[in-house]
């Protein structure tokens, strides 16, 4: 029993460690807005979360009782922030008739793509319009055996990560890339008439992450695609936004993004063909199983789900996003 009794003497104070750490982390992410560290740290609450349940049930286990109930505080605090954006909030938004429009995105790694998973993908899916990233040369042969599908392609973005692509079954009606923050952060504006009955407005961009050198240029990104979709919003336009946003809905950003922008997240919109649960992660970082949700879907009034779900692997560190829509005359 002596044994039993030094583990418990070395574990006890090891988890109450392990506690104030994760009530740390989650203290400082609530200071998203002072410094970009704390921001980044609001991406994890899901695994605040997760961390907080498991860990009060071990304390319990243990007879820790303060030190429980400061995990299951964190747990607490995390779910609020999530909550929100995992469940179906009551909207009114209508559901629209007509026919289906099946929208792609994709962030494709680079050289890292498995170039027979993702003509699977196109051929499998025959989307109507693909917006792709981070493209590379090896690329071209794809693009160019998919060309019978979607003939009109906009020329791929080279030396430029953050550059989009736009792959359509029609030409688009007009078709500019804002350069307004710079020649290396360009936001695609997109009019397309993919079906009769409908047309609709498309806004993609690959936004900086939220790290030095880059520090604040990923939020005057999102402010300025915010206030471009307003626009067209406000003109009666329907809209729909596609874009690697690095970020994920559990942050403040991402908040002000949807309230500036007068768009609605898909990931938690009814749909036709519904869903047990939101998607979570569209990124995963190698095999750590860490995944966060930061590619992302915003749509106006006036376009109905059909469904939305996260594609398969197509040998990126990104799932793509595959939207069946419906446009409202």
């Amino acid at each position: 029993m002596k044994w039993q009794q030094r583990a418990l003497n070395v574990l006890r104070p090891a988890l109450t460690m392990l506690v104030i750490g994760l009530s740390l982390m989650e203290a400082l992410s609530w200071l998203a807005t002072r410094h970009w560290a704390f921001e980044l740290l609001t991406h994890f609450h899901v695994y605040f979360l997760l961390a907080g349940a498991a860990l009060a049930l071990v304390a319990l286990s243990l007879r820790q009782g303060w030190t429980a109930g400061l995990s299951s505080l964190v747990a607490a605090a995390s779910f609020s922030v999530v909550w929100p954006h995992i469940h179906l909030p009551p909207t009114d938004l209508q559901p629209q008739s007509g026919p289906m429009v099946r929208l792609i995105w994709a962030n494709l790694h680079h050289l890292n793509t498995d170039l027979v998973a993702l003509r699977r993908l196109i051929e499998t899916e025959k989307p109507d319009i693909v917006v792709l990233t981070e493209l590379d040369p090896i690329h071209d042969a794809v693009l160019r055996e998919v060309a019978r599908l979607l003939p009109f392609q906009s020329p791929p973005p080279r030396a430029n990560v953050f550059g989009v692509m736009l792959l359509a079954t029609k030409p688009p009606e007009s078709l500019k890339f804002d350069l307004t923050m710079g020649d290396y952060a360009p936001l695609m504006v997109a009019r397309l008439c993919p079906v009769e009955s409908g047309c609709l407005t498309l806004l993609s961009l690959h936004a900086w992450p939220p790290l030095p050198p880059w520090t604040g240029a990923r939020d005057r990104q999102l402010v300025h695609a915010a206030s471009v979709a307003r626009q067209h919003v406000d003109a009666g336009e329907r809209v729909v936004l596609v874009g690697d946003l690095n970020l994920t809905p559990f942050s403040p950003v991402f908040d002000r993004l949807i309230a500036q922008s007068g768009l609605w997240d898909t990931n938690i919109l009814p749909a036709e063909r519904p869903r047990a649960t939101p998607s979570i992660a569209t990124w995963r970082l190698a095999n750590t199983g860490i995944g966060l949700p930061i590619d992302h879907a915003l749509v106006s009034a006036g376009i109905g789900i059909v469904s939305r779900r996260v594609g398969p692997d197509i040998g990126s560190d990104h799932h793509p996003l595959i939207l069946d829509l419906k446009i409202a005359p």
